[in-house]
């Protein structure tokens, strides 16, 4: 798989420099300094200019001393008695897709806050895991360049980083081993919270997501470019499986919009060797299959989930089913079917699959724009109030009955 080369940033580009502790500080100092300081995740401990650990605000409030008469207990006690030895530490050379990697083999459900950055084996400063997740969303296709200020000119800027993320998307047309995809998306603004991608996993099988992000503008923008980091990280690790990869990107998206913004997705794998195709689902729309052979249109809604950002650690089901010769899937948001006439009616499933099922027949980029057409002509109009993604996968294998014109 091919990406876009940037410059990646490193642990000691975004470090925080702070201010280490000795062991010996008395635990009731300890809480005072975190209550003076209320975005304080940690406090690194050094003794002697050795770093022996870190006490976190988590477990120092939350572990230690949420119990009855604790701070009677501890009050007077030095703080290392209740540091945190096997805490986790990075070198300040370490780029921030690195990072992210190790820190998902240290802790796959990212329960840390943040971790210590060292420098030639001596303490440099610390990085919160909010930074590091939104420095690796910036970083693709070089949203740091159109995100830096939005202060005065916010309107040029939305505008270059709703240009940028446009640019995230893949080619609107693609062929692989006997399948042919098309997909587009129309956005209601400037930045939309609707996203697809296709990826190679091997040979034989290719990845198709669609997904949905609660809300418009900057912060939608941001969860869909910490989406598309954490699918390529969770990929190059080797997590081949739907579910597998809305397990590890809804702990990402966790950790970046911190339960302020949702993601629906939903991850379907088509096996063209064999003729299947596996999805999973987190609180998407269902798609639609067309069996060629039966003349069948199948809503599949055997599975589901909780969006992601929901909760931490969700598991997510999958359900494999044929895709054999000729036959067609239907990916799509739910703007297309919740976009209303001038009647306040809407488009509905019903009407999207009396579409689909009349236009079969179309190739899949062909039938994208019809169904596109059909549903701005509903409305009357050729803008949408939500962003629309319509996402077509169909099997093209030698032997299969040909799409028409």
């Amino acid at each position: 798989m091919t990406y876009c080369q940037h410059i990646i940033p490193t642990l000691g580009e975004i470090l925080k420099k702070q201010e280490p502790i000795s062991p010996q500080l008395p635990v009731s100092e300890v809480v005072e300094i975190f209550q003076k300081n209320p975005s304080l995740l940690a406090l690194p401990i050094l003794a002697e200019g050795t770093f022996t650990g870190i006490i976190s605000r988590r477990a120092l409030f939350y572990n230690h001393l949420g119990r009855p008469f604790a701070m009677e207990l501890f009050g007077k006690k030095p703080i290392m008695v209740l540091q945190e030895e096997d805490c986790m530490t990075m070198e300040a050379d370490l780029d921030v897709n690195g990072a992210l990697s190790r820190l998902l083999d240290f802790d796959p459900s990212l329960e840390t806050d943040c971790f210590v950055i060292t420098e030639a084996q001596r303490y440099a400063g610390m990085v919160s895991v909010s930074d590091l997740m939104m420095t690796i969303s910036m970083t693709q296709a070089s949203l740091v360049q159109t995100l830096e200020s939005l202060g005065e000119r916010i309107q040029s800027e939305v505008k270059k980083a709703g240009e940028i993320q446009q640019a995230l998307l893949p080619v609107s047309e693609f062929s692989f081993e006997g399948l042919t995809v098309s997909g587009e998306i129309t956005t209601s603004s400037e930045i939309g919270g609707d996203y697809f991608d296709y990826f190679q996993l091997d040979k034989d099988r290719i990845g198709l997501l669609v997904a949905d992000v609660s809300g418009h503008g900057v912060q939608s923008g941001m969860v869909t470019t910490a989406a598309k980091a954490s699918l390529n990280c969770l990929i190059s690790q080797g997590v081949d499986t739907p579910a597998g990869l809305l397990f590890g990107m809804n702990n990402a998206i966790l950790a970046t919009a911190r339960q302020t913004l949702l993601m629906t997705c939903l991850i379907a794998v088509i096996d063209t060797k064999n003729g299947k195709v596996t999805f999973a689902n987190a609180g998407h729309n269902f798609p639609y299959i067309h069996r060629s052979g039966s003349g069948l249109l199948m809503m599949l809604d055997s599975v589901s989930g909780f969006p992601l950002g929901f909760e931490e650690n969700n598991s997510y089901g999958e359900c494999l089913t044929s895709f054999e010769y000729g036959d067609t899937m239907l990916l799509y948001s739910d703007g297309i079917v919740e976009c209303t006439d001038r009647a306040g009616e809407e488009f509905g499933y019903e009407r999207l699959s009396a579409s689909l099922a009349k236009n079969i027949h179309l190739k899949p980029s062909v039938l994208k724009r019809k169904l596109l057409r059909e549903a701005e002509l509903f409305t009357g109009s050729e803008s949408f109030p939500d962003d629309v993604t319509i996402f077509i996968a169909s099997s093209t294998f030698k032997g299969a009955p040909h799409a028409a014109e």
